[in-house]
């Protein structure tokens, strides 16, 4: 991604917040009708039968004060059209997701306003309309990364609505948390569609996960949690990027994000499915893991859930 893609998604993330006019200076004006001569010399060149342009740009005059105020969008994507050619073949730009702020709250504020309005996600066409944002507390030593919604989570507008949610929830309470002690969100915020869809939900592809990371990492870094759990193999692929790994070689290994310890632990459905007490003591060493490094208590009690008792 060059600079000028760079420019062009921050001025796009400006205007889906409403706003309509930034301020410029004669610099970066300057550097902006560079940009656009540049651009228009190369479709010159690219039409049949015209050479291109063989005279350098013109030397830039100094706005007026009338010129310093502008919708610019429409100017850099005009420079990005003219460049088009030079792109071809490239890997596919993912935009930036960057809520607009001064404080922690404004940002959190531009981010519930952006993420259901969003124009990338909106445009790719194969998610839902109906938005699942995080939940929880957004100071939160504790995060929890889920998959994608489920039919129960889009029409609740909450993550972890189904049965795993259940797991979950007693998975908290065996840890001594609740939903409102920790930070839960999805890696992608959007129920994938599908032809005739009812309840059934088709997990996301990359293209779908790549569009909703920068969602995410907006989250985490207003979050700032001290640990993360990745629950599922989805999460841990999306978030780590090992997009050819099984859950196995992620788990008991030890991973991070923007210099954040991140633990990979099976999904809560996993918990509907097995009743294997080694296999639950494993999932459980995770989240005493988990407990230990956001600094919580571990009484006696909870270090042996899932071992064999003792026996006289």
């Amino acid at each position: 991604m060059n600079t000028l893609h760079l420019v062009t998604e921050y001025l796009r993330a400006l205007q889906e917040q409403g706003t309509g006019y930034v301020q410029v200076d004669d610099e970066a004006r300057g550097i902006l009708r560079q940009w656009m001569q540049a651009a228009k010399a190369n479709r010159r060149a690219a039409r049949p039968g015209e050479a291109p342009a063989a005279e350098p740009p013109r030397p830039i005059k100094a706005p007026e004060a009338s010129e310093k105020r502008g919708p610019l969008l429409s100017l850099f994507e005009e420079a990005r059209a003219g460049a088009a050619d030079d792109a071809e073949g490239e890997e596919e730009i993912i935009p930036f997701f960057r809520p607009p702020g001064d404080t922690p709250e404004q940002r959190w504020q531009s981010f519930d306003a952006m993420l259901s309005a969003w124009r990338p996600i909106l445009s790719l066409g194969t998610l839902r309309r109906t938005p699942v944002p995080g939940c929880g507390n957004r100071n939160a030593d504790i995060m929890f990364v889920g998959e994608y919604p489920s039919y129960e989570d889009e029409a609740a507008a909450t993550p972890f609505r189904s049965a795993a949610g259940d797991k979950l929830d007693a998975m908290l309470r065996a840890m001594g948390l609740t939903r409102a002690a920790i930070y839960l969100t999805l890696l992608v915020k959007f129920r994938p569609l599908q032809q005739n869809q009812t309840t059934q939900t088709r997990p996301p592809t990359a293209r779908e996960i790549a569009f909703n990371l920068p969602i995410l990492e907006t989250e985490i870094n207003l979050v700032r949690p001290k640990v993360i759990v990745a629950l599922g193999v989805i999460a841990a692929r999306g978030l780590l990027g090992h997009s050819d790994l099984p859950l196995s070689s992620f788990l008991s290994r030890h991973w991070s994000f923007n210099d954040i310890p991140v633990v990979v632990a099976h999904h809560p459905s996993y918990l509907l499915r097995t009743f294997n007490l080694p296999e639950r003591r494993r999932l459980w060493e995770e989240m005493l893991f988990v407990m230990q490094t956001a600094g919580l208590p571990i009484s006696p009690t909870q270090r042996n859930f899932f071992l064999p008792k003792a026996t006289a």
